[in-house]
């Protein structure tokens, strides 16, 4: 199993994505009522900050969460309140509703994995109440809702996380969609050479996947950089060590603005190819995995619209089945591992059940039918251990 080369939960970067000819106009992030970040935190400090809210403002979150969301909203100045994600990860509307007091400004709904939430009765409310609706779409670039509609485009504002759509070393943006509202002031200007070398990382990566002589010279440079580095080729990008670590990364800084490179790198694949890639890859592999693992699905089938950031599956034992995945070179996304010490996990002990279950399965766009079967034959054979 340890033969192939390693599958990344993300994309690498392809130099094709750098100097492409032909770019497509991004349904989404273009136009003059979008601002470019350095991640998707950054964009929801710099929305919170836009709103100019009185102390002791409120923001309603799920409790089903990474973390940054929340220390970027107390960043910004204000507090934080968790409502109820159901096992489905649909949200508790009663919950939620519950948890509305005089000093909510903000509801946060997170669209988890790519697959939409149903927002209709959640607008009304926050309607309603004068409260503002943020869309969360860091998981769900490129993804429609059942009526057609782009996530990110129906709340007062869409939040986007490019880089895990769409190679970037770093890459958030904000999407203004309420008449009245303001753009949120641009990001610092910054240079983070690690910036500039994880992009060199992900292009030899990329490179090593591919036939030919220029896939040898790639990995010989990687290898030459790992044993400078002491990092692992197939290091998990979620270790379980302190999470302090993942709040205070400069590339991601809350206050910072798109690095030039990412920009560079921005719509070099048209989105129309990543959607049908995504959904071509996600197909095979529910394909390959129903008869074992079916009932184990987190969403029991691929909606129209969706563009899937990962294939999410319910396990026992997440962390373990993680590191075992890794060491086969299959590299899973693992989302709200650390959720935030704000979270009370005595008062809502759903989230630690999530958070502690649910593994990303790889099927991004430049991954084939037989890495398909690459990762369910990775995952079939640590579930035989």
């Amino acid at each position: 199993m340890k033969s192939h080369k390693p599958i990344q939960a993300f994309p690498a970067l392809d130099l094709h994505q750098l100097f492409s000819a032909s770019r497509d106009s991004d349904p989404l992030l273009s136009g003059d009522r979008v601002r470019r970040y350095a991640s998707g935190r950054a964009g929801l400090f710099h929305i919170i900050k836009s709103l100019a809210l009185s102390a002791g403002s409120i923001i309603l979150l799920p409790d089903y969460h990474c973390g940054v969301e929340v220390e970027a909203i107390l960043r910004a100045g204000c507090k934080v309140d968790f409502y109820r994600v159901e096992t489905d990860l649909s949200i508790d509307l009663d919950n939620l509703s519950k948890k509305i007091t005089a000093n909510t400004r903000g509801i946060l709904a997170v669209h988890f994995f790519g697959f939409p939430q149903e927002l209709s009765d959640l607008r009304q409310i926050c309607r309603r109440r004068d409260i503002v609706l943020i869309e969360d779409c860091a998981h769900a670039l490129y993804s429609q809702d059942e009526q057609g509609c782009w996530l990110g485009t129906k709340a007062d504002y869409g939040l986007f996380s490019m880089r895990k759509t769409v190679f970037m070393p770093n890459g958030g943006a904000v999407r203004v969609n309420r008449k009245g509202f303001v753009l949120p002031d641009k990001g610092k200007r910054y240079f983070d050479l690690s910036i500039l070398k994880s992009t060199v990382k992900s292009a030899l990566e990329n490179e090593t996947r591919k036939p030919g002589v220029l896939a040898d010279v790639s990995q010989r440079l990687l290898d030459l950089y790992h044993h400078h580095t002491g990092i692992s080729a197939a290091a998990s990008d979620n270790p379980d060590d302190d999470q302090r670590w993942y709040y205070d990364v400069a590339a991601y800084g809350y206050e910072h603005d798109i690095s030039a490179i990412s920009l560079a790198c921005a719509s070099g694949m048209p989105f129309q190819n990543i959607i049908i890639q995504r959904r071509e890859n996600y197909a095979a592999l529910e394909k390959l995995l129903a008869p074992r693992f079916g009932g184990q699905f987190v969403f029991p089938a691929l909606a129209p619209g969706v563009c899937p950031l990962c294939f999410p599956l319910f396990v026992d034992q997440r962390d373990e089945l993680a590191l075992r995945m890794t060491a086969n070179n299959v590299l899973p996304f693992v989302f709200g591992r650390l959720p935030h010490p704000l979270l009370q996990e005595a008062v809502v002990p759903e989230p630690k059940a999530l958070a502690g279950n649910i593994i990303g399965l790889p099927v991004h766009q430049q991954l084939t039918e037989q890495d398909m079967s690459v990762v369910a034959a990775a995952l079939h054979n640590v579930m035989k251990r």
